[in-house]
């Protein structure tokens, strides 16, 4: 029988009418927030909304949301400024020089994009880590040059704030804040999404992975800035293979970290990892053109230095609403972190892990050729395009964990994906929500152009897909492997289907939202999930340069109905979606306002926004962390016994 939930309202008395405080609750509505309008609205994060509580005795309670900030990028906090990015010695970084060709900027940099939250109880202190994933922008230090894009260009920092909360109030204060430590793993590159996982560590991503093929001949600047090599190749200078990875952070009592790369979990433009509830298998987004869908099964629970890696292949059964697809799990491969730490540090190679023709070369003569075979991939920094490889005798370990996307592809997989990026699951129906952030490219009908494979042919309108997809898949057990051998989860998803879609501005949507080009009141390029299991609400944060103002959405599962609860400030992406369901009596969603008002996410807007330069100058540029409060707590309890629901 299917495990029941109910859940339970734990609140303060002081905050709910005598009596209800332990009252079942038969459901959690919000009511929504209106698309802004006015230049100052647009130019500002708020909510509007309230949680509609429904109790089991009919009665309904009603909880106004607000948006607080916990703190902003430069933010003096304690000791320490916020999103200071910094050298291996910890030294704040002045000058940056971007580029081997001279460009320089001016710092002290502090990175306006704070994207994972993932706040966390040790004891009774509680702690909050931070990714701040880039900076957007700086002046040159020769100030007759025009102002320097950051993006990719500076080492990145992952933030330790300690938390207080009012126990009255439920109001969060972060004081203690500081810079994890990152020398111990050579650095942190461009951190993205993550999440707590099931043992109270925090988990994230490092996307975009600097393309080894390129940085095998040329100085991975960024890093190098971190560790005071400038201009050199590895293994003086920064080595592009100890990056993109799955970074696993502890934090102690007092407040110590240590910091875990895990190479066992493959080499990606890594959004985040997603751990289900058996603490061993881990779902990633891979943000790019071109990308795939891969699982990790770790050998152990709570465990993640080894395992097998698989890559998706998708095998469509529907063309139309989105599409609907048939999974299968190729295996890469199975490996521990210790065993590709040695080849790292032993100084591997791209060129010693594959050998590469391009079209033309191959074309030309292909009889020189035999065994290569076809590959089509995002690589950061390039444009996808057809090569062809074959893995050097030996070398399939080494290809499958740290050229994961090209090795995928090389056997088969499905890489087709264009920007998958937010993954969480609800663990009570045994489902997988993905975030297709844009549909296009490969993933359309008669789209395929020079791609080798073409699993993804997906039908209707091209501006209504480029809006985005969120998509779902069923978790189940006993499932095998392309070539017929068990996977030891079970929580394989098995299949593919849209749930939430995008769609092009309708033309009597005239009112609000003007510089839309997607539905103002649909979600647009869904980015950041995560999903509430006592609400039973999926949170989808955006990232749309096709809405002016990107939302925060509540979709209730139950009524597939999506609420606009937020809207952040023009050009800023939601990011740092974390639902906390009850610490001490309160809810909280915890959201950041990322890159607002920056010049590459408002510069299509240039000329349909009057007077833009002073639109963008009204605009708060620093990144903010915060949350979404007002919210009681909810703890689910259990009606009925499991009656045989697997969580191992």
């Amino acid at each position: 029988m299917r495990l029941r939930l109910i859940a339970v309202i734990v609140f303060s008395l002081l905050h709910v009418p005598r009596g209800m405080a332990e009252l079942p609750i038969l459901k959690v509505e919000f009511t929504e927030t209106k698309a802004p309008t006015s230049i100052a609205q647009q130019q500002r994060a708020y909510t509007e909304s309230s949680a509609i509580v429904t109790y089991s005795d009919g009665r309904k309670i009603s909880y106004p949301l607000a948006y607080h900030t916990l703190y902003s990028s430069g933010e003096q906090i304690g000791s320490w400024r916020a999103g200071s990015i910094v050298d291996r010695n910890g030294h704040i970084l002045q000058t940056a020089r971007i580029n081997e060709t001279g460009d320089t900027a001016q710092g002290p940099f502090h990175a306006r994009s704070p994207d994972a939250n993932t706040l966390m109880q040790q004891g009774d202190k509680l702690f909050l880590i931070t990714h701040l994933e880039y900076d957007t922008e700086s002046p040159n230090v020769d100030s007759s040059k025009p102002i320097i894009n950051l993006y990719g260009s500076l080492p990145m920092v992952m933030n330790l704030a300690s938390i207080q909360q009012d126990s009255h109030t439920g109001r969060l204060t972060a004081f203690n804040l500081q810079n994890i430590d990152m020398s111990g793993v050579g650095g942190l590159w461009t951190p993205c999404a993550g999440e707590l996982t099931p043992w109270n560590t925090h988990i994230g991503g490092e996307e975009h992975e600097p393309d080894a093929r390129v940085f095998e001949s040329r100085p991975l600047t960024a890093m190098n800035l971190y560790l005071n090599s400038p201009g050199q190749l590895a293994p003086i200078g920064a080595n592009p293979y100890k990056y993109g990875m799955i970074t696993e952070v502890k934090v102690n009592y007092s407040g110590k970290t240590e910091v875990t790369k895990h190479h066992s979990m493959g080499r990606s433009s890594n959004e985040l990892a997603h751990v289900m509830p058996d603490s061993r298998t881990a779902y990633k987004g891979d943000d790019g053109n071109d990308v795939m869908m891969t699982m990790f099964v770790a050998d152990r629970p709570q465990d993640l230095t080894s395992g097998n890696l698989y890559a998706a292949k998708l095998h469509q059964t529907d063309a139309f609403h989105g599409g609907k697809f048939d999974l299968q799990w190729i295996n890469l491969g199975h490996a521990t972190d210790a065993e590709i730490d040695v080849l790292v540090a032993g100084g591997i190679k791209f060129s010693d892990i594959f050998e590469v023709a391009s079209s033309v070369e191959y074309r030309s003569n292909s009889s020189s050729y035999i065994g290569f075979r076809p590959v089509y991939i995002y690589t950061s920094g390039s444009t996808p395009a057809l090569e062809y490889l074959r893995v050097r005798d030996g070398m399939e370990k080494a290809a499958a964990f740290l050229e994961t996307r090209r090795f995928a592809a090389y056997l088969g997989a499905t890489t087709e994906l264009t920007k998958l990026e937010g993954v969480t699951s609800n663990k009570q129906d045994k489902r997988l929500y993905m975030a297709m952030s844009y549909v296009q490219r490969g993933m359309l009908s008669d789209q395929n152009g020079e791609r080798p494979q073409d699993h993804v042919r997906l039908a209707g309108n091209s501006k209504d897909l480029d809006c985005g997809i969120i998509y779902q898949s069923d978790l189940q057990s006993d499932q095998v492997d392309t070539s017929g051998n068990p996977i030891n989860s079970r929580w394989v998803a098995a299949n593919l289907r849209a749930l939430v879609m995008g769609a092009r501005k309708p033309d009597t949507q005239n009112t609000y939202g003007l510089h839309d080009r997607c539905d103002t009141d649909k979600v647009a390029n869904p980015d950041n999930l995560k999903y509430s299991e006592s609400m039973r609400t999926l949170f989808i944060g955006e990232d749309s340069p096709n809405h002016l103002n990107n939302f925060l959405w509540a979709y209730n599962v139950d009524t597939n109905k999506a609420i606009r609860i937020a809207t952040n400030r023009a050009g800023a992406e939601w990011t740092g979606l974390q639902v906390v369901e009850n610490l001490n009596g309160f809810a909280y969603i915890m959201s950041n306002i990322q890159h607002p008002g920056a010049d590459t996410d408002l510069r299509s807007y240039k000329n349909k926004i009057q007077d833009f330069n002073s639109f963008r100058a009204g605009i708060d540029q620093r990144g903010a962390v915060g949350y979404l409060g007002g919210l009681p707590a909810i703890k689910r309890v259990r009606e009925e016994s499991l009656n045989g629901r697997d969580t191992d």
